[in-house]
C-alpha cells in the first residue's frame, strides 16, 4: 500500500496510508489528510489513486503553491520517493514495493490460464506434446515450416500481452489487438463488434489487410447463426469451409457474403459477454488450424480483460474531471452527495426555494486604482480564497465571482431545511474572518477593506443556463435580484437580511429591525433587518470552527 511519510514543521515525523482513491489534504478538518499550520490552505490539494498504480497530486488553487521535489505543480504523477512540499510540511510517497527480490525458478507446468482457456486448449496451442508423440515421420521440410509457425504463434502472444499491458482507451484496445492479429498467416479481415444497450451488437473496428480487398469485399455479414453459437456456448468457433459446413447451411448472409473460413470468439470478462472478436479469409477454405484457434480465444481473453480495464480507467478519469468541475463551486460534501446519487440532482433547470448571499467590498475599485496590478490580483485572491472556503465549509454553492463581490447560494442543488441559517452563519464568519485579515494586511502595511453583505430567501429557477458553447449552473429570479439590492445597501462590516430569511432563524442569530427601505423593481417597501454580528460570542466547536451556540 502506498504512503506518505510526514514531516512537519517541527521534525516530527508520522505516517499516513493512503487507503482510498480519492484523499483531500488541507488544514480544514474536513479533509482526509489534516495539516494543522497557517501555511496550509483549507482545502491545499488532493491525491488520486488511477488504475495500473497511477498516483496524481493536484494543487487546488492553494494560496502558498503546492512542490514536488522543489517544482511548484498543478498536476503531477508521483514517483516512489518523490519529495512533496505543502506549507511547511514535507510528504514523501513511498509505493511500498521492494526493490530487493530474489526470484528462484520453480518446477512444475501450468494447467490453467485463470479459468480462460483449459490445459489441453493451451497444449495443442502451444505444442508442448513431445514430438516423439506423433503418429508418424514427419519430413525435415515440413516440421522446421511447422515449427517456424509455433515460433511466429508464440511471437504474437507475446506481442500481444505486451501490446495490452500499457493502459489504452477502449478504441485503442481493439486496434492494437487487430493489427496484431493480422500477423496471423491468412486473415485478410477482422472486426469487433460491441454490444448496445438495446443488447444487440454494433461494429466498433474494422480493418483489412490489404486496402485493395476492402474495394472487393461484399461487405460485412456475421450471421445470426454465428452469433447465436458463440454467445449461447461461450466458445471460440472456427469455421474451414463456409460451403461446406452443415453448420450454416441455413445461413443465406453467410454464403453472398464471399466468406471461406473464419474464427470467431466471444469478448467475455467476469461471466460477462459485451462483444465479439471475429476474423476470416476471403480467398481459400481450410485457412485456420484448431492451433490457432486457441491462439485467437487467447487473444480474445486479454483483450476483453485490457478492454474492460481501459473502460473502468475512463469512467475514473471522467469522474475525476467531474469532481474537479463540481468542486469549484460545491463544498466537498455536497460534491460527494451528487457523485453518489446524481439521480436527486436535476440540473435541467427547476424551481425552488433557495437562499441568496451577495457581498461586495466597499470602495476597491478607487482603492485598487492607487495600487500595482499584480497587488490587487494578490489581495483579492486572498480574500477569496477564505471567503469561498467558508462558503464551502457551511454547505454553500460558490454561483460567481462578481469583480470584488461574491454570489452564494445555499439550497441548489440540494436543499437543506436550514438553508437560511447556515447563510447567515456563513455572512457573520466572513465578517468575522475580514477583520483577522484586516488585522495581518495592517501589519504589512497595507489598507484595510470593508465588505457589505446582503441575503435573501426566496423561489428561485436553478439550472444550466448559457448558451450551447457555455453552460453556467447558476439560479435567477427575483429573490435573486432583492439579495443583490440588499447588499448594495449594506454599510461596510454589515449585514443585511430579508423578513424571509430571519423568519427561519428562529433567534439562533441576533438580529434587529431596520426602517423598511426601498429598492429597485419593489413598488412597496422592503422589511430589513440587520444582523448584528459583533455582539454574538462564536463557540469553539468540536471541528475547530467557529460556530454560533443553538
Amino acid at each position: 500500500m502506498a504512503r506518505f511519510v510526514i514531516t512537519d514543521p517541527s521534525d516530527r515525523t508520522q505516517i499516513f496510508e493512503i487507503s482510498s482513491p480519492t484523499i483531500s489534504v488541507g488544514r480544514a478538518e474536513s479533509n482526509d489528510l489534516i495539516l494543522r499550520h497557517p501555511s496550509v490552505s483549507r482545502h491545499h490539494a488532493r491525491v488520486t489513486v488511477l488504475p495500473g498504480d497511477i498516483t496524481l497530486l493536484n494543487d487546488l488553487g492553494s494560496l502558498n503553491g503546492t512542490f514536488v521535489n522543489g517544482t511548484q505543480i498543478q498536476e503531477h504523477g508521483l514517483s516512489d520517493q518523490d519529495r512533496v512540499g505543502i506549507g511547511m510540511y514535507e510528504l514523501k510517497y513511498e509505493t511500498g514495493r521492494s526493490h530487493d527480490l530474489h526470484i528462484e525458478a520453480g518446477g512444475g507446468s501450468v494447467t490453467d490460464v485463470d479459468g480462460l482457456v483449459g490445459a489441453d486448449d493451451i497444449r495443442t496451442a502451444l505444442r508442448l506434446a513431445s514430438p516423439m508423440a506423433a503418429t508418424g515421420p514427419v519430413a525435415i521440410p515440413d516440421r522446421l515450416k511447422a515449427l517456424e509457425h509455433e515460433n511466429n504463434l508464440l511471437k504474437l502472444l507475446l506481442a500481444v500481452g505486451k501490446t495490452l499491458s500499457s493502459v489504452l482507451t477502449p478504441e485503442e484496445v481493439m486496434h492494437r489487438v487487430m493489427e496484431l492479429v493480422f500477423q496471423m498467416e491468412n486473415v485478410e479481415r477482422g472486426f469487433v463488434m460491441l454490444r448496445d444497450d438495446k443488447k444487440g451488437f454494433k461494429p466498433a473496428v474494422l480493418l483489412y489487410k490489404d486496402e485493395s480487398m476492402k474495394a472487393q469485399a461484399r461487405g460485412v455479414a456475421l450471421s445470426t447463426t454465428v452469433i447465436d453459437r458463440v454467445m449461447s456456448d461461450r466458445v471460440p468457433l472456427l469455421i474451414h469451409d463456409v460451403g461446406s459446413d452443415e453448420r450454416f447451411s441455413s445461413s443465406q448472409s453467410l454464403r453472398i457474403s464471399g466468406i471461406r473460413s473464419a474464427m470467431c470468439s466471444p469478448l467475455i470478462y467476469k461471466d460477462h459477454v459485451f462483444g465479439l472478436f471475429y476474423v476470416d479469409c476471403l480467398s481459400k477454405p481450410y485457412a485456420f488450424s484448431m492451433e490457432e484457434l486457441s491462439i485467437f480465444s487467447v487473444i480474445a481473453a486479454e483483450a476483453a480483460i485490457s478492454f474492460d480495464n481501459a473502460r473502468s480507467h475512463e469512467e475514473l478519469a471522467r469522474r475525476v474531471v467531474e469532481r474537479q468541475a463540481l468542486e469549484r463551486f460545491l463544498s466537498s460534501a455536497n460534491v460527494e452527495r451528487i457523485l453518489a446519487s446524481p439521480d436527486q440532482v436535476h440540473l435541467g433547470g427547476e424551481n425552488q426555494i433557495a437562499t441568496i448571499l451577495f457581498s461586495d467590498i466597499r470602495g476597491f475599485t478607487r482603492m485598487s486604482e492607487h495600487m500595482e496590478p499584480q497587488a490587487v490580483v494578490e489581495l483579492l485572491n486572498e480574500f477569496f480564497s477564505e471567503m469561498t472556503d467558508l462558503i464551502f465549509e457551511s454547505g454553500g454553492t460558490l454561483d460567481k465571482y462578481l469583480g470584488d463581490g461574491i454570489m452564494a447560494v445555499y439550497g441548489a442543488p440540494l436543499p437543506k431545511p436550514d438553508d437560511a441559517l447556515r447563510a447567515a452563519k456563513t455572512a457573520v464568519e466572513m465578517q468575522r474572518a475580514l477583520a483577522h485579515l484586516n488585522r495581518e494586511w495592517e501589519n504589512r502595511g497595507q489598507q484595510r477593506l470593508l465588505m457589505g453583505v446582503g441575503i435573501n430567501t426566496g423561489p428561485v429557477t436553478a439550472g444550466n443556463i448559457g448558451s450551447a458553447k457555455r453552460m453556467d449552473y447558476t439560479v435567477i429570479g427575483d429573490a435573486v435580484n432583492l439579495a443583490s439590492r440588499l447588499c448594495a445597501n449594506a454599510a461596510g462590516e454589515q449585514i443585511l437580511i430579508s423578513e424571509s430569511t430571519y423568519s427561519q432563524l428562529n433567534g439562533h442569530i441576533p438580529a434587529q429591525r431596520l426602517e423598511p427601505i426601498r429598492v429597485k423593481g419593489k413598488e412597496t417597501p422592503v422589511e430589513l433587518y440587520e444582523i448584528r454580528w459583533q455582539d454574538s460570542v462564536p463557540q469553539e466547536s468540536t471541528e475547530g470552527t467557529a460556530r454560533f451556540p443553538r
